[in-house]
């Protein structure tokens, strides 16, 4: 399999060397899903060219010869995961970017909002009853509307889509009373597939979510609860939101979209020392990710 480039672009001679060095028994994956595992439409078997492959789907087997735990963490809802987990084999996920921690396909539920106050509410009416989304939707009327239908039937996060500025976005949540709230950006989505009407530049994807939620605090709960050593974990993803991972695992790989929808990444990036940006683009990307940590021989047919 190609070799990844170091998280500061250059290629880096002996990087398996370098993998094997900074996790040598990897026992957990924590890996995003769309963009990430999956390629476009959120299909397995498409690559970044919209090219079948099968690449992805010998990575997740190889995980499963090697009893890897890979653990989806993704912005989706805990249903929507629980779908795409029992498709691949995995047991355990975090839904709704780190606000669900689920065990043993969904008998287990565990909530990741810290000191949130919900009084007997689910989080998503909390958040609802405390005025923040339309606060956002009237001040950035025309920049920022809700991310229909994957803003549907959720128990924790209000899913927008638009183009703001997060910092700018966050500091009015502070001055309004609201600093038990952020909002994140969870990437770049792409307009084929939404059907919307926002004259904007871009658009991206948008979660309004508890202050002490998200991935890291989520995989840092999740290590906890299971005795699982940072060295012995291992993240992949694809957007600013999974930058934060790097600090909870032995390694983050981004695949190489990441940098081509965020350009501001790079020099995120740099200040990272374990990152690697991989050469190829969503699950081809993932695969070589995997070809890492796992042994070669599970990718032979």
């Amino acid at each position: 399999m190609p070799n990844p480039k170091s998280g500061s672009g250059v290629e880096t001679e002996g990087l398996a060397d370098r993998v094997r060095h900074l996790v040598p028994a990897p026992k957990a994956l924590y890996s995003d899903v769309d963009g990430t595992l999956l390629g476009p439409g959120g299909c397995l078997f498409l690559d970044a060219g919209h090219r079948l492959t099968l690449e992805p789907a010998r990575a997740i087997m190889a995980c499963h010869l090697s009893k890897l735990d890979v653990l989806l963490v993704s912005g989706r809802r805990r249903l929507q995961l629980h779908g795409d987990a029992r498709v691949f084999g995995f047991n355990n996920w975090i839904a709704e970017l780190g606000c669900q921690l689920v065990y043993n396909r969904g008998e287990v539920v565990i909530e990741n909002v810290g000191d949130f106050p919900t009084n007997g509410k689910t989080v998503y009416q909390a958040i609802e009853e405390s005025g923040a989304p339309r606060l956002l939707l009237e001040e950035y009327a025309g920049k920022l509307e809700y991310h229909t239908p994957w803003s549907d039937e959720r128990e924790c996060t209000h899913v927008m889509r638009g183009y703001v500025n997060v910092n700018e976005v966050n500091a009015l949540l502070g001055r309004e009373g609201l600093e038990g709230l952020k909002l994140v950006d969870n990437g770049r989505v792409h307009r084929t597939s939404l059907g919307l009407s926002l004259d904007l530049p871009e658009i991206h994807a948008y979660h309004l979510l508890p202050k002490e939620s998200g991935k890291a605090s989520a995989v840092r709960k999740d290590r906890e609860i299971r005795n699982i050593p940072k060295e012995s974990a291992v993240a992949i993803g694809d957007a600013a939101s999974d930058l934060e991972l790097a600090d909870e695992v032995a390694i983050l790989f981004l695949v190489a979209n990441a940098l081509c929808e965020n350009h501001n990444l790079a020099e995120q990036i740099r200040e990272k020392e374990n990152v690697i940006v991989t050469k190829r683009a969503m699950g081809l990307g993932w695969a070589e990710a995997i070809g890492y940590l796992t042994s070669p021989r599970f990718f032979v047919d």
